[in-house]
């Protein structure tokens, strides 16, 4: 299965709804944006219930990673293709 279509919909989810907020908290505009805009996009590949467990995953690894919604998206933004696919994609899909 192709990966690749993931890369743009992570990035529109972190710029559309991510916060300009310094704390160390995601906002819940974050967390509703990015599983909806996952979800979207992922079951046009796999079951429903599959690409819930997906996009959790992935949000899971975003929020362990990173502080905020400011900095997710600058480290996402400036990532590779292949090291987005590493760090979100890889382990949410085995």
């Amino acid at each position: 299965m192709k990966h690749h279509f993931f890369y743009p919909l992570f990035l529109s989810a972190l710029f559309l709804f991510g916060s300009c907020d310094d704390g160390k908290n995601f906002s819940e505009k974050f967390k509703t944006g990015w599983m909806s805009s996952c979800k979207k996009q992922a079951s046009m590949n796999m079951d429903k219930d599959v690409a819930a467990e997906y996009c959790q995953c992935s949000l899971d690894i975003v929020m362990e990673r990173y502080e905020n919604d400011e900095k997710a998206g600058e480290a996402i933004a400036s990532m590779s293709v292949n090291r987005m696919q590493q760090i979100l994609v890889l382990p949410c899909i085995q």
